[in-house]
């Protein structure tokens, strides 16, 4: 075999690699010795190789002749089958074989079925069984193979929805078969532990609960586990049950019956408070008997921590709460037509949920948002009916009072002095605000709290603010030419509203409004109110502006009787929108109160200016202080000054009062600053006299009004600064400026007029206004 040119190169690469200088020569004997080792191997592997090979393909044909084989052989008994089938049912082909054996296929596959159908039986049988000869001894042993067929009877309720609702009587039967074993087994147990308590002569407590007692109310609870681990609302355990079924039978006794305790007009006096004492009553006894067993029982468990397994009282009164519900529901039904009884229920019941919280720390097992109380399934149902009804109450309770005579009048007793004073029909409609309060407070839905805020208190306080501004539209139709002219007031009509009558009806809206103001005020800081507007805060930032935000009531519709402040981080409360509309509906009334008062003055001093009086000639050495009386013409001004003010300070509080007349006064100088010191001539005697008259003005404020700064507009500065000028004497005397000089200083010029009116101490007359007067001065001329 001759050796291929690859085979030279790769001998010739070996020996350059293995002797490259001279010395590598001493090492050829060991390095033939090496190659013949090598080929030596190489060879062994070949020839394993070839025998592998080999063995590969006797293999190889031996599977293709063993499936051959195989292939031949179905073939043969396929054929086999095809015939004996066509024997068997005398058919001429295979398919026509396979319909003709439908039919029997069918009856084997029933027949199957059927099979199963029994040993499902007989093992639910068997199951049950076993359940119950563990019973009273074992109710844990008991309870697997009750768990076993529950969770057959869930698995086969489950499976035959797929299966097109096959098999319905098995399902019925395993479902009813679980139901009924269970009911066995809590019977079997409550009537051990009823016996028991027959023994002990229950409920006398007379004779100690004895260990026969608390283990068998442990083994209820054993067996009741499972119930309570998967129960996803208050539970009544069953020894709990037992022990209260003496008292459920009292109640029903008593309260389902035809006991005088039955009647419905009596509603909850007597079965709430029934309810009431008989927890009171059993409440030490339940925790010093009842609360170890329970506790032990609980310990370590998730439940641990829940007041209705672990409370021995919380779980007496959810044994109890299921009958005390069904009276609850009749007698509400029977009531819904009867508005004062039910309203009147309603309240009963809400008080007596909060009692039961209160009195016995009754969470519902719920100690996040405490026990819901009977009143919130109630009014789930009869809500609607509830609300109307104290609607219904509300508005005719405000009819009644708009309409009582007393309505419209000033109650100056209801505050002391110093105080803006209220109608009587205003308390009354604050007080019939604060009655809804107390109707809707102890609710726990916000739907329902909204409800009654906005449909009930808003909408009284709406039809009273219309009320108030329909009396001073009234009022400016009788008071006003326009208006006289438009709604053809007689002038009995406006003679009732001139003067003090006029006031006294536009005190009542100030003051109603006030009143209101000052209550609503109130009520926002109370912790009910807060906490409602908090709840309106919260949802109001997680709810979209178009659906909403309380039941059925629109995030508009709650905004705009409440608060702008509704969805924003701003300060609020949900009688903002009301006070707004007070708050706007006084201070008309307090511009209107003011205007009545300027408004009048010049027909009050018409005479006063126009009677020639200031230019008489008489003692030139007379002063204001000699003269007595005032100007005659003056008398009536300042009575009906006198009569104004004193209303006012009896009708408004300080800074109102002060306000009013501080503008009114403000007018009142302008007008006889200009009516009367600018336009007439004055003698000595005059200038005197019209001093008094404006010391007598004075005399009328401060009766009222203690004027504790000269500045202030209620002493007329500017006009007391103008007469004080025109009173300047005409002779010289000690530390005093002369009429003449003054006159010489004031016309001269601008700065020596200034520098002469600030030496007078008249900071408030322009150089202009001050010359006027000294030329009215008839002795400045002469």
């Amino acid at each position: 075999m001759t050796e291929s040119p690859i085979a030279h190169i790769r001998l010739e690469d070996y020996l350059n690699d293995k002797i490259q200088t001279a010395a590598d020569l001493g090492g050829l004997a060991s390095l033939i010795v090496n190659v013949e080792i090598q080929k030596k191997q190489l060879e062994e592997q070949l020839q394993d190789a070839r025998s592998q090979l080999d063995e590969a393909k006797k293999a190889s044909a031996n599977h293709t002749s063993l499936m051959l084989e195989q292939t031949q052989e179905f073939e043969r008994q396929q054929d086999s089958v095809q015939k004996r089938l066509m024997i068997v049912t005398n058919s001429d082909t295979p398919e026509e074989a396979t319909r003709r054996l439908k039919g029997p296929l069918e009856k084997l596959r029933r027949v199957e079925l059927a099979r199963s159908y029994v040993e499902l039986l007989k093992d639910v049988n068997d199951l049950t069984k076993e359940a119950r000869r563990n019973l009273p001894e074992n109710p844990k042993a008991a309870l697997k193979p009750y768990i076993q067929v529950k969770e057959l009877a869930l698995s086969l309720a489950q499976l035959q929805g797929p299966a097109e609702g096959a098999a319905v009587h098995l399902v019925n039967h395993v479902q009813n078969t679980s139901e009924k074993l269970w009911g066995d087994m809590k019977k079997i147990m409550t009537d051990e532990f009823e016996s028991i308590l027959q023994k002990s002569k229950w409920p006398d407590v007379a004779n100690e609960p004895s260990r026969e007692w608390s283990d068998c109310f442990e083994k209820l609870l054993d067996l009741q586990g499972p119930e309570i681990m998967a129960a996803r609302e208050p539970l009544v355990l069953l020894p709990m049950k037992v022990l209260s079924k003496t008292f459920v039978l009292q109640f029903r006794y008593h309260f389902f019956s035809d006991k005088p305790t039955n009647h419905p007009h009596r509603l909850g006096d007597y079965f709430l408070e029934w309810f009431l004492g008989t927890v009171s009553k059993w409440e030490d006894f339940l925790r010093e008997n009842v609360g170890p067993v329970l506790a032990a029982h609980f310990r370590g468990n998730v439940l641990a921590g829940n007041s209705l397994y672990v409370d021995p009282v919380a779980a007496f009164i959810t044994a109890l709460l299921p009958v005390i519900k069904e009276k609850v529901d009749a007698l509400v039904a029977e009531v819904s037509n009867e508005p004062q009884y039910l309203s009147r229920f309603i309240n009963q019941l809400m008080v007596f949920d909060e009692a039961v919280r209160t009195r016995f720390a009754y969470d519902g097992g719920n100690p996040e948002y405490g026990w819901k109380g009977l009143t919130w399934d109630v009014l789930d149902t009869w809500f609607d009916r509830w609300f109307q009804v104290e609607k219904d109450f509300a508005l005719e309770r405000y009819r009644e009072i708009i309409k009582s005579p007393d309505a419209g009048q000033i109650d100056y007793d209801s505050t002391g002095p110093g105080k803006t004073k209220a109608t009587y029909g205003a308390t009354k409609v604050t007080d019939l605000i604060q009655s809804v309060t107390n109707q809707y407070n102890k609710l726990r839905r916000f739907s329902h709290k909204v409800r009654f805020l906005i449909g009930i208190q808003a909408e009284i306080l709406d039809q009273y603010i219309g009320r108030l501004n329909d009396s001073l539209e009234v009022y400016m139709s009788i008071t006003t030419t326009v208006g006289r002219t438009l709604h053809g007031i007689s002038k009995e009509e406006q003679a009732k509203l001139e003067g003090i009558g006029g006031l006294e009806s536009l005190c009542r809206v100030f003051g109603s409004a006030d009143h209101i103001i000052t209550m609503l005020k109130e009520w926002t800081n109370d912790e009910f109110f807060v906490d409602l507007w908090d709840q309106l805060q919260d949802r109001a930032k997680v709810t979209d502006v178009e659906d909403n935000l309380a039941g059925s009531m629109t995030y508009t519709e709650v905004k705009d009787s409440t608060s702008v402040a509704v969805g924003s981080k701003d300060e609020g409360s949900v009688f903002d929108v009301t006070i707004d509309g007070y708050e706007r509906l006084k201070k008309r009334a307090e511009s209107l109160i003011q205007q009545a008062i300027s408004y009048a003055f010049p027909g009050q001093f018409k005479q006063y200016f126009s009677k020639p009086q200031w230019t008489t000639v008489g003692d030139e050495t007379i002063s204001p202080s000699s003269l007595v009386t005032v100007t005659a013409e003056l008398d009536q001004p300042l009575q009906i000054m006198r009569q104004s003010m004193t209303f006012l300070y009896k009708a408004l509080a300080y800074p109102p009062f002060r306000r009013i007349w501080r503008e009114a006064f403000d007018n009142l100088q302008d007008l006889l600053f200009q009516e009367l010191l600018m336009k007439q001539d004055f003698t000595t005697l005059g200038a005197a006299r019209l001093m008094q008259d404006l010391m007598a003005i004075q005399s009328v404020v401060e009766s009222c009004v203690s004027l504790t700064s000269s500045g202030s507009a209620l002493s007329m500065p500017k006009l007391k600064e103008g007469v004080s000028l025109l009173n300047l004497p005409v002779e010289p005397e000690a530390g005093q400026m002369s009429l003449k000089d003054a006159c010489t200083e004031i016309f001269a010029t601008s700065p020596q007029a200034e520098a002469a009116l600030k030496w007078l101490g008249l900071n408030r007359l322009s150089n202009f206004e001050a010359r006027v007067i000294l030329q009215k001065r008839v002795e400045a001329a002469s």
